[in-house]
Order: C-alpha cells, then sequence, then structure tokens
C-alpha cells in the first residue's frame, strides 16, 4: 500500500505526535493553525488526526478522522456519512486517567486542598478540616468506561455507590444500584457526591440545573464529563449562597474557561483546564488504536472505535 497521508491538528494529547512519527507508512503533516490544516487536507491529506472540528474541514480528500478524544458532539455525523467519512474515536484510552483525576478533584474538594493551595499563595496558615470519601454516597452519571472506573476504584475507598445509565439492559458492571435517567432527581436526593462521567447530550442541553443543585443539597458535585452539562450560572448562585459546598471541574460551558467568570473566584471551586485524561502514556495508547485502524484504512483489518453514524457502519 502506497504511504497515507495524515494531517495532526495542532492541539493534541500529550505523545501523540511522537507516536505518529515514528510510525511507518504515513507522511505526516504538522501545520501550525486551522489554516495549515485545510491546506494540507486541498493538497490531498486523507486522514485528519484531530479532537475539534471546523466544518472548513470537511475537504474533497478527507476519508477518515482519527479522534483523539471520546466525545463526537463535535462532528456533522451525518454530513460524515453522506461523504463516506470514517469516524474513529479514543474511547477507552483515558478512562483509568479520568477516573484518577476525578478521584483527584473529589479529594481536593473534600480535603480543601483549593482552598490550601490559595493559602499558599498569600503564605497564610491556617488549618483547613476537611471531610473523608470513605463512607460517602456517589452518584455516577453515565456509567461507561469511565463511569465504570470511578465505581470500581470508589468500592475500594469504602463508598456507596449509585449510577444512572440510558439504557440499562446494556449494562453489566459492578455497581448494583442502577438507575435510568428519569432518577436523576433521586439521586441527586440520594447522593452526597454527584459525579458526571456522561457524554453531552446532541442538542448541548443541561443536564445538571437549579432544581437538580437543590437536591443535592450541602453535597458535592464534579465534572469530568462534559461543560454543557451543568447550567453554570445556576452553579455560581448555588455555591455562592449554599448550600452545595463545592464543585471540581475539568470542563466547563465555554473553553477556555473566560477570566471574567466568577467561578475562578470561588473559593470552593477547584478547576482544571479539560486536561482529566492527559499523560505521557496517552499517546502510546491511542497509537496503538490508530495503527490497527490505519490496516483497516488499507482493507486489511476491522475498524475499532468505529463510530456507527459515520460513513457505512460496520
Amino acid at each position: 500500500m502506497s504511504e497515507i497521508h495524515v494531517v495532526m491538528h495542532p492541539r493534541f494529547p500529550p505523545a501523540v505526535d511522537t507516536v505518529l512519527r515514528a510510525m511507518p507508512g504515513i507522511v505526516l503533516h504538522c501545520p501550525a493553525d486551522t489554516a495549515g490544516v485545510v491546506s494540507a487536507l486541498d493538497d490531498g491529506a486523507q486522514v485528519l488526526v484531530t479532537f475539534t472540528w471546523r466544518p472548513e474541514f470537511l475537504r474533497p480528500s478527507l476519508k477518515w478522522i482519527a479522534g483523539t478524544g471520546a466525545g463526537i458532539e463535535q462532528y456533522p455525523l451525518d454530513a460524515l456519512r453522506e461523504r463516506g467519512v470514517v469516524l474513529t474515536t479514543a474511547a477507552g484510552v483515558h478512562s483509568a486517567c479520568v477516573a484518577e483525576h476525578a478521584f483527584a478533584l473529589m479529594l481536593a474538594l473534600m480535603r480543601r486542598i483549593g482552598e490550601a493551595a490559595r493559602n499558599m499563595t498569600r503564605g497564610h496558615w491556617e488549618a483547613l478540616p476537611g471531610e473523608q470519601l470513605a463512607g460517602k454516597k456517589l452518584a455516577i452519571i453515565g456509567l461507561g468506561r469511565i463511569g465504570e472506573a470511578v465505581a470500581l476504584r470508589a468500592r475500594n475507598w469504602d463508598m456507596e455507590v449509585a449510577g444512572l445509565k440510558r439504557n440499562l439492559a446494556q449494562y453489566q458492571g459492578c455497581v448494583s444500584d442502577v438507575r435510568g435517567a428519569d432518577q436523576l432527581g433521586a439521586v441527586c436526593d440520594w447522593a452526597d457526591i454527584l459525579l458526571l462521567t456522561a457524554p453531552a447530550n446532541p442538542d448541548r442541553s443541561h443536564l445538571v440545573g437549579a432544581p437538580e443543585l437543590e437536591r443535592l443539597g450541602a453535597g458535592w458535585i464534579v465534572n469530568v464529563g462534559r461543560g454543557s452539562l451543568i447550567d453554570e450560572p445556576a452553579l455560581v448562585r448555588t455555591l455562592e449562597s449554599g448550600p452545595l459546598r463545592g464543585a471540581g471541574l475539568d470542563v466547563t460551558a465555554v473553553e477556555p474557561l473566560p477570566a471574567q467568570s466568577p467561578l475562578w473566584r470561588l473559593p470552593n471551586v477547584v478547576i482544571t483546564a479539560h486536561n482529566a485524561g492527559d499523560s505521557p502514556g496517552y499517546g502510546p495508547r491511542w497509537g496503538a488504536i490508530f495503527a490497527r485502524n490505519l490496516l483497516a484504512f488499507g482493507g486489511a483489518g476491522e475498524w475499532v472505535n468505529r463510530v456507527p453514524a459515520s460513513g457505512i457502519a460496520p
């Protein structure tokens, strides 16, 4: 098979570039900006490596989008299907890493590490008694690979776990208390910690708003799913006026989070920059999927993580 021209979006997870540069059978293009991506596609590149999307990327030469993220809400699935463009994702590559990050955010909130870090910047010594995770009730919204990885760890921390899943019949994991999506309010009543690991709603509507936050009461909320899942103005109001005790956010409605957002200044908020899945091991794990899909692209294997709504369903 002749060499395949691959263009890599300038924003990518750790070590993806290193993996691609070492991979035989491809010619790699590494433009510095969006215009460079379009130019490479116009010059005949067939494969786009990206986790972001722009309408101008849908060029005649594009045959395969090798996603470096797990989400698909940013892609025009109908248009890709009409053009016969295959879309694959990085689902599963960062499940363990995101699960650990979710625990880091929970611990930062419960042990008040965010407040302690703020005290460090001004040289202020203050003992801040915190809560412990053991014995807390954790509601996981979205029992996919990441949610399941969190649940497995939570059991070892002596936490009570309940989960929500859209299709209950498909669940075969470790959580015994699994409820349908219509039980969101009930699990908010029950939970100490509400953890969002779900993908965005197709219409990008909120999943958690003022009613759910009120029912969560004097608890905590952590989001490693998508920023659109939470009504941010309602979240800010609840954090400012109570009784919600804290929020750990790896994702926000607008990214990067604008400097004027009140979330930056609330002492009971811990924010990370949508990097829950990033680690040095990301590139090699993603590369293993890409290598298998490269064979499939050449007609010599089965696709991995192919999105059925794009191209011809496998």
